[in-house]
This record gives C-alpha cells, sequence and structure tokens, in this order.
C-alpha cells in the first residue's frame, strides 16, 4: 500500500495531487526552493522539505537530491506533476532502483515515447497515421525537405510546449531554421535532434485520454479540444471536441487505444492529434504524464485521474470498463497567465494583490494562490485554470463568460481580457477556430472594448473610497474641485462634489452622475448611479485600485501615485539614458557590445522569464556606452541593462 507520497512539483497541480492524496488518506510530501518557501503548496503538504537555492538543474531538475529526500524520509512513492521531472526516463528510472513507486509509466515507455521520432515508429505500428515527414541530418533535412512542398515545421525530436518549433514557408529560411531549432532543442532538452514535417495549414489539436493498468485493461476517457494556443502552448481547452463525427471520433480514440496497448503502457497518458480541415487526423505524439487540462475530462465523466493513477501504481487493476465510461455534458478550461497578450504575450512575474475567484456550482478554479501571493519568474506563467461545466456547450461558454466577468486579479498584468473576449466572439460560438486563430486575431481579442462612462464611474468611486470608505462623513478633503486621475492609463479629469459621507456628484464632459448610499462590503461596492441601484467588484491599495466592472478590469491611480516626467536642465524627458528590464528573467544572449551605434528597433539582447524568450530592442538610435549584464545573469524588474551615451 502506498501510504506517502513524495510531490515532485509546485503549484497548483502539486496542490491538486494533494487534494486526492487527503482524500485517500495518503500522507503528502512536498518540495520547495528558498523563494517558494511561503508558498501554499508548502503549507499545504503534511511534510516539506527544501531543495535550497540555484538554478533548476540544481533544484527541481536534481535527481539525487529528490530521491535522497524520499528515501531520508521514506517515503512509498513519488508523483512528478507535469513539467520538470515529469516525462524524464532517467528519473523514473532512478525511482525504481531506489524502491520507489513512480507515479507514472515504466522508464522505458517514457523513453519510447519522449522521442517524437521513437514515438511515431511505434504508431505506425498501431496503423495510427503520420504526416509526410523527412527524417536524419541537418544537412539531409535540407537535402530532402523540398519534397514535401512548402510550408514545412522544423521540430525537436525531443521537444514539448512549442520548444524547437520553427515554421518554414520558403526554401532560404529552411538551413537557418533547422540550425535554430537544433539549438533550442539542445538548451532546453539537451537533444539537438530535429526532423522536417509538412505544414497543416489551418489545424485543429484534439487529444484522447487512456488509462492502463498492469492487468491488461486500457481504456479512454473521450476527448479533448485544445485548439486555442498561443505560441504552441494551449490557452483555451474543451471536452468533449465538437468538430469530430461519430466515425474519426470512433477512430481517434480506438488509435489511442492501440498506441497505448502497443507500447505496454501503464498509468494515465495523452495521445494528441493534428486534425485537417477534411477531418483526417494524424499523431502528433504522446505525453507520458498527467495533463495541464486533465480537470475537463473528470468533469464530463466524474473520473478522478489522480486516483486512478494512484490505484495503478499501487497495482490495483482499474475499477470500470469502457462501457462505464459516459461523457455527460460540455467542460471548458482556460488558463489564465500571467503575460500581457497586447505587449505580444510579455511575461508579468511579481505580487498578487488580489485574486479573487468565482464560486459556483460547475466551476472549479486550480490555482496555487489564495487571494494574495507571488508569481514567481522563473516558473511557467500560469496563474490557474478555470473550469466550468454546463449541459451543452453554448451552456458552457456562458457560464465561463460570466466566472471570467467575475474574476479580478489586482497587482500583475494577465490574458483575463484575451480569454473573455474569445469566449464572446462569434469564431469560437461558431467553432470556426484553428491553432493559428489566437495569433490571426489578437489585435482584437487582448483589449479590452472599455466604457468610458464606466471608466470614470471608477475613477469616482475610488475617490469617494480613498477620501471617505475608511472614515465617511469625516470631511476630510474638498467638498468641490477638479481632479485629474489616470484610468488604464488614460489621465481623466473629474469635477467632483462630495454630498456628505455617502455619496458624491461628478461631472465629465456634457455627463453629470450622481451616487449615493455608497456601501462597502468585503470586495463589492454597493451604491445608486442616478437612483438606480449597482454593484461592482473591487480591490485597492496604495492609492490605487482595480475595478471590475460589466467585465472589463479598470485601473485607477489618484493624482500623487501619478509618475511625473523628469526635468532636466528645464527639458521634460520621458526617460533617461539607461535601459531597464521590464521584467523578471534570465539573460539569454547579448547581441552588441560597448561603443557600438545602434539604431532604433535593433535588437540589444534576449531575456527568459517566465519560459519565453523575450527580445529587448533600442529605444532609438544611439550609441551604448555600458553594458551592464553579461549572458546567465539574472535580472531583476528595474535593474539597469545597458547605458546609452545620450
Amino acid at each position: 500500500m502506498i501510504k506517502k507520497v513524495l510531490i515532485a512539483n509546485r503549484g497548483e497541480i502539486a496542490l491538486r495531487i494533494m487534494k486526492t492524496l487527503r482524500e485517500m488518506k495518503i500522507q503528502s510530501v512536498a518540495l520547495y526552493t528558498e523563494m517558494e518557501a511561503a508558498d501554499l503548496h508548502v503549507k499545504t503538504a503534511d511534510e516539506a522539505f527544501s531543495l535550497g537555492n540555484g538554478n533548476l538543474s540544481e533544484t527541481w531538475l536534481n535527481i539525487a537530491r529528490i530521491i535522497d529526500i524520499a528515501k531520508n524520509n521514506h517515503v512509498d512513492a513519488i508523483h512528478p506533476g507535469y513539467g520538470f521531472l515529469s516525462e524524464n526516463a532517467r528519473f523514473a528510472k532512478a525511482c525504481e532502483e531506489a524502491g520507489i513507486i513512480f507515479i507514472g509509466p515504466q522508464s522505458d515507455v517514457i523513453e519510447k515515447m519522449g522521442s517524437k521520432i521513437l514515438a511515431s515508429h511505434f504508431a505506425v505500428n498501431a496503423g495510427i497515421p503520420l504526416l509526410p515527414r523527412i527524417e536524419g541530418t541537418p544537412s539531409e533535412l535540407t537535402e530532402k525537405a523540398g519534397k514535401l512542398g512548402y510550408p514545412l515545421l522544423v521540430k525537436a525530436a525531443a521537444g514539448g510546449g512549442g520548444k524547437g518549433m520553427i515554421r518554414v514557408d520558403t526554401p532560404g529560411m529552411l538551413e537557418q531554421a533547422v540550425f535554430a531549432a537544433a539549438e533550442q532543442a539542445r538548451r532546453y532538452f539537451d537533444d539537438d535532434k530535429v526532423y522536417i514535417e509538412k505544414y497543416v495549414i489551418n489545424p485543429r489539436h484534439i487529444e484522447v485520454q487512456v488509462l492502463a493498468d498492469h492487468h491488461g485493461n486500457i481504456v479512454h476517457l473521450h476527448e479533448r479540444e485544445c485548439t486555442l494556443q498561443r505560441n504552441h502552448q494551449k490557452v483555451v481547452e474543451e471536452a468533449p471536441s465538437v468538430s469530430l463525427n461519430d466515425k474519426n471520433r470512433n477512430a481517434l480514440h480506438q488509435a489511442a487505444v492501440n498506441l497505448a496497448a502497443e507500447v505496454g503502457y501503464r498509468s494515465a497518458g495523452t495521445v494528441e492529434f493534428i486534425l485537417d480541415e477534411e477531418g483526417n487526423f494524424y499523431f502528433l505524439e504522446m505525453n507520458t504524464r498527467i495533463q495541464v487540462e486533465h480537470p475537463i475530462t473528470e468533469m464530463i465523466t466524474g473520473t478522478d485521474i489522480v486516483r486512478e493513477q494512484i490505484e495503478i501504481a499501487s497495482g490495483k487493476p482499474l475499477p470500470f470498463t469502457q462501457k462505464d465510461i459516459k461523457a455527460t455534458g460540455h467542460s471548458i478550461e482556460v488558463r489564465l497567465y500571467a503575460e500581457d497578450p497586447a505587449e505580444n504575450f510579455r511575461p508579468s512575474a511579481g505580487t498578487v494583490k488580489k485574486l479573487l475567484m468565482p464560486v459556483g456550482n460547475g466551476i472549479r478554479a486550480d490555482s496555487a494562490i489564495k487571494d494574495t501571493g507571488s508569481v514567481h519568474p522563473s516558473f511557467d506563467a500560469m496563474i490557474a485554470k478555470i473550469v466550468v461545466g454546463g449541459e451543452d456547450r453554448q451552456q458552457a461558454i456562458g457560464k465561463m463568460t460570466n466566472t471570467l466577468d467575475q474574476l479580478l486579479i489586482h497587482g500583475i498584468t494577465t490574458n483575463r481580457t484575451l480569454l473573455r473576449n474569445i469566449m464572446i466572439d462569434k469564431i469560437y460560438h461558431e467553432n470556426q477556430i484553428s491553432t493559428h486563430s489566437i495569433a490571426d486575431n489578437l489585435k482584437k481579442w487582448s483589449v479590452a472594448r472599455e466604457d468610458e462612462k464606466e471608466a470614470l464611474m471608477a475613477a469616482a468611486l475610488f475617490l469617494w473610497i480613498e477620501r471617505y470608505g475608511k472614515d465617511a462623513g469625516s470631511g476630510a478633503w474638498r467638498m468641490a474641485a477638479t481632479e485629474k486621475v489616470r484610468v488604464n492609463q488614460q489621465e481623466k479629469e473629474l469635477f467632483y462634489h462630495a454630498l456628505g459621507g455617502n455619496g458624491l456628484h461628478l461631472s465629465y464632459g456634457n455627463h453629470n452622475d450622481t451616487y449615493e448610499n455608497i456601501l462597502i462590503d468585503g470586495d463589492k461596492l454597493y451604491f445608486d448611479r442616478n437612483k438606480k441601484p449597482h454593484f461592482v467588484v473591487f480591490n485597492y491599495s496604495e492609492r490605487n485600485a482595480m475595478f471590475l466592472i460589466n467585465g472589463v478590469h479598470y485601473q485607477v491611480i489618484l493624482p500623487e501615485a501619478v509618475v511625473v516626467p523628469k526635468i532636466i536642465n528645464g527639458t521634460s524627458v520621458s526617460r533617461l539614458p539607461d535601459l531597464k528590464a521590464s521584467l523578471f528573467g534570465k539573460v539569454l544572449r547579448v547581441n552588441v557590445a560597448e561603443k557600438q551605434r545602434v539604431k532604433s528597433g535593433e535588437p540589444l539582447l534576449v531575456l527568459e522569464s517566465m519560459k519565453m524568450e523575450n527580445t529587448i530592442l533600442a529605444p532609438d538610435d544611439n550609441t551604448i556606452s555600458r553594458i551592464n549584464v553579461k549572458e546567465g545573469d539574472q535580472v531583476s524588474d528595474g535593474q539597469v541593462l545597458i547605458s546609452f551615451e545620450s
């Protein structure tokens, strides 16, 4: 029997695993680096042990260290979650050799499926079609690729998450793409092998969840559609897929089961496919771990996939057969990322001042942040997974839209606006999507459809909260004045007249509003606006506030907090001659040298933050006087990277 499980992971997936362990009355052991000592997964576990400080290879990827902690603390099994060492055959083998149960498939199966090239050979043996492809050395790839016809896709054999994957549209791009993909693959996977396959113009991404025990039983838990992606990473998932008909759905399910049988699979796994515009499917890869998006399958089937992983690892047979598994209703998951889609998904690590997650029937939120917390720059940008279930797809879309309308996050930038705009767009409602849809519609989807009147209402309400909210009726501010505030980066001018301790009269342009009977109740603000009752969700601190009004976030900053331009020699300037980091990260490359003349928009250096590469461009034509960082340096928000002569 498994009595104690070490979770070799962090964040929301560690908490998700702990939830099932508690229900099974199994003790949980957490790991953490020093920067994560105060994180929720550490506080929630029965025991927790430090991995110390250092880079990932010294901490979360340090197999010997993790095995030692497990052995010294009498752990029966290790659950790897997803990411980190979850698909590392050496880690699974080390567990086996230490006499510790690895909650996942056998090490040799992980190795077989870890290489996309080797996995594709097993897929062929299982009768699953592949896209036309070429394998070989870099020179063989560049020589033979033209036979497939353009566009093409260069892919890392050991890749995942979009790393080492480059689209090639013309022959002139090919050689550089092969080199760049191989270099990325070497850096991220320690394996520079790449191959080339035919590129599908408007593909869909469909995957099938399978469970297989040690007694020869294999079942599928139906499929998930994961077509909406950014930078080859999933953003919106749903189950079941409405892109399949009965014929290709049944064939897809059987293909996944056949592959699991072909490789002798044990545990939970996911077989992923590309679906073209004609409804033909092709093998993509097999993930030998639990998926980020497993909750939508749990919601439509009622199956606890983590529990089944643990039971299978214990040697128990599956408690059901294929005919027992029914898919009921429809479920959608969105991934809340700490990033700014309007700025090419620029990472946004930092402190979450307030996170208000909606609750209700058919709503599930998996997050490592409860109320407040930190988003660490060294890890993935995902803050939370928000999952809803409905009787059908339209009901699920409506519930997700309402849920996002009530989701407030204050302190960092997120993709919440992007997610909400997807939910209300006709393209999504009619399922006219492909893996390119987010890129094609990014300009439209990444921008909040702000309302001038609502923005000014947020400003007026914050004036009242800041002046009166903590001590209503004190009259400690001017009874009437014109005041400038900043709302979502735009300066607004308001004329207000205070109405005692319970209201505010506001004039702007030709509009006049009166707010009365204002009442703060927790995270909600109730009031009468021009005699009609309203309420908004809000959070405020340090002279700035976030309001959620009709599904749109409005950030308000009072005048004292507005940063004014610096004055140098009597001239107002918007910046000093220093280029500062606007995010946390690691310097991957420095492309320039001191005393070099650069032009506006020229790439200066590349920062890696939250698993994404961010190229920093020259702000104008100038000459570099000093480079303050080198490759491999960790930098923080606001740190000076490069100084210019003028």
